[in-house]
């Protein structure tokens, strides 16, 4: 599974479709969309395949696409592939719609595609669709100049099945890539947040680290000139290895939530021989900050899967080694914002350790897998003056980190194969840590 689509609620139930190889998790191979429900965003319910690469316009894969829900039916933009090889260029992508009217049952418009793209070809992908007053409209991700540069493009419409370009939202000046996949575009108190996947950005620094990235631009638009007006610079969301293709959706409680990807493309991931590939990150709601960064927050129903205190301790130092139980758990650290901090969660086979550390001098946060390109490091110094706090959880093969109130997150996966054990570094000091356990939510297939 790689990207996450159509991420909706509709008949009281969260819905989230993916992309999905059934045949092989060694490879992508050609896309399905996947699907999955669930009452809360954590227990979620495998359901049959959504979508098949069954139609002319899409059987070189269903790509990626989103969702929205009027009267009482959920419709489905997507992007359909058919590769050309030996032909240049070597693939063309359309655009198509589809609908569910029971959540399940997913039929193709009959008159696809809905946007041929002819003048954008042949990277023109991802849609993301929103309703504002009486007119839809759309986001395309696009890639230009002989496809060196990357942008954005907004498409406007009256029923979701005929379509008008009606600006060019934003493109990169030849600092942020070739490709704009999976763009986003929402607005959160009174500006617009433009979300979307580079591809091609260099690494500077402690920046760029992924071969892809995922960041936003925060500014102002006008509905009525179509024209968005950046007033931030391209900011990274995540930094960790693994977060890539993000899509958000504004829930019945006027929430925006946000899932990605929680892998990243051209990486090798041992649990591809086990019959598995993939996986999303923890819903997290987002807010944006009076210096307009976004600030990102697990959704409160990840109270539902809180298990047994494992650990409790005030004033707590490097002494203690914490089992985990399931290799899963949820850590809360709190400390004085001055000090250094350190925090290790290693396997007790010795075939997995990660650092977590704080330097409270440079300000600097670092996550240490281990092994090559194991450091992932980003500026970060607590909003209050009089406290540190870290909330942490780990599954089975990951981790993410939400530093402060949300202001910094990392998210990395990682692979221990014997149990895992959480300690404080000896030299580190803080004022309480609570580590409880996170229950399974996802049932195996066949359960």
């Amino acid at each position: 599974m790689n990207d996450p689509n159509g991420f909706s609620y509709f008949n009281n139930e969260y819905h989230l479709f993916y992309q999905f190889n059934p045949n092989s998790s060694m490879e992508p191979g050609i896309a399905h969309w996947g699907h999955a429900r669930s009452p809360d965003l954590f227990h979620w319910e495998h359901l049959p395949i959504a979508m098949y690469p069954d139609e002319w316009y899409d059987k070189s894969g269903v790509f990626s696409g989103s969702a929205i829900i009027e009267n009482d039916t959920m419709y489905l933009l997507y992007t359909g592939n058919i590769n050309r090889p030996n032909e240049e260029p070597d693939h063309e992508q359309y655009q198509a719609l589809a609908w569910s009217t029971n959540g399940v049952d997913v039929m193709k418009y009959s008159d696809n595609p809905v946007i041929n793209g002819t003048e954008y070809q042949p990277n023109i992908r991802d849609p993301k669709v929103w309703k504002h007053k009486n007119t839809y409209y759309m986001v395309l991700g696009n890639s230009f100049n002989n496809n060196t540069l990357g942008r954005v493009l907004l498409y406007s419409s009256q029923d979701l099945k005929h379509w008008n370009q009606v600006s060019i939202l934003a493109e990169s000046d030849g600092t942020l890539g070739y490709m704009w996949e999976c763009p986003d575009f929402f607005e959160i108190d009174g500006l617009f947040v433009l979300l979307f996947s580079p591809q091609g950005i260099k690494p500077e620094g402690d920046k760029y680290r992924n071969i892809y990235q995922t960041g936003y631009i925060v500014g102002t638009f006008d509905y009525e000139t179509y024209r968005f007006n950046p007033i931030s610079k391209f900011k990274e969301l995540d930094h960790g290895h693994d977060f890539y293709a993000t899509q958000t959706l504004l829930d019945s409680h006027n929430r925006r939530i946000l899932v990605a990807w929680f892998s990243m493309w051209e990486q090798n991931y041992p649990e591809s021989v086990h019959g598995w590939a993939g996986q999303m990150t923890i819903p997290r709601q987002l807010y944006l900050s009076q210096e307009n960064n976004l600030i990102q927050k697990p959704v409160n129903e990840i109270s539902a899967i809180r298990g047994k205190l494992i650990y409790l301790a005030k004033s707590a130092r490097g002494s203690d080694v914490i089992p985990l139980h399931d290799k899963s758990a949820e850590i809360i650290i709190r400390a004085i914002p001055y000090l250094d901090l350190e925090l290790f969660i290693e396997s007790d086979d010795g075939s997995a350790k990660l650092t977590i550390s704080y330097d409270y001098k440079k300000g600097l946060v670092t996550l240490d897998r281990g092994g090559e390109d194991g450091i992932r490091r980003t500026f970060w110094k607590p909003a209050y003056t009089h406290i540190l706090l870290w909330n942490i959880f780990v599954d089975a093969s990951s981790i993410e980190l939400f530093c402060g109130h949300g202001e910094v997150t990392f998210s990395s996966r990682f692979y221990p194969t014997g149990n895992l054990t959480v300690t404080l570094s000896i030299n580190t000091f803080v004022d309480e840590m609570v580590v409880t356990a996170i229950d399974r939510t996802v049932p195996k297939p066949g359960k």
